[in-house]
């Protein structure tokens, strides 16, 4: 759930961006997970899908290492664009903010946070 006002629009990065529709302080936080409204899959859950719906997983959700689950969040939040020099980032289920963002500012997250399998678009996109 999002604690702030966001927008999305076209990204040089990934087609889709997450902004900030507000200005946002360092440390405020940004989104709670709820994992009542998410998807989260065992591997074995999430190899009985079809190719097409794993693919959809695979770019708009992440591997949560911790749990060893597949995870997609049913929200906006899918759409945060990775960079090493990310502005957001995930302490205890919360994603808050790095620094002072400015309105209209793309939020962006480390993937390498919460998984490994981004390791390829990482180097594909090191932004």
């Amino acid at each position: 759930m999002f604690h702030i006002k966001i927008k999305l629009d076209k990204s040089n990065i990934h087609n889709i961006w997450l902004f900030a529709d507000q200005d946002i302080s360092k440390w405020q936080i940004i989104y709670t997970i709820n994992p009542t409204l998410n998807l989260s899959l065992t591997e074995k859950e999430f190899s009985e899908l079809d190719e097409n719906e794993k693919e959809t997983i695979k770019h708009y959700g992440y591997f949560d290492k911790e749990n060893m689950k597949r995870h997609l969040s049913f929200d906006d939040i899918r759409f945060c664009n990775h960079s090493i020099d990310s502005n957001i980032t995930l302490i205890d289920n919360k994603i808050i903010a790095k620094k002072n963002i400015s309105k209209w500012n793309e939020l962006t997250q480390d993937y390498s946070e919460f998984e490994d399998l981004r390791k390829e678009l990482i180097k594909k996109n090191p932004r």
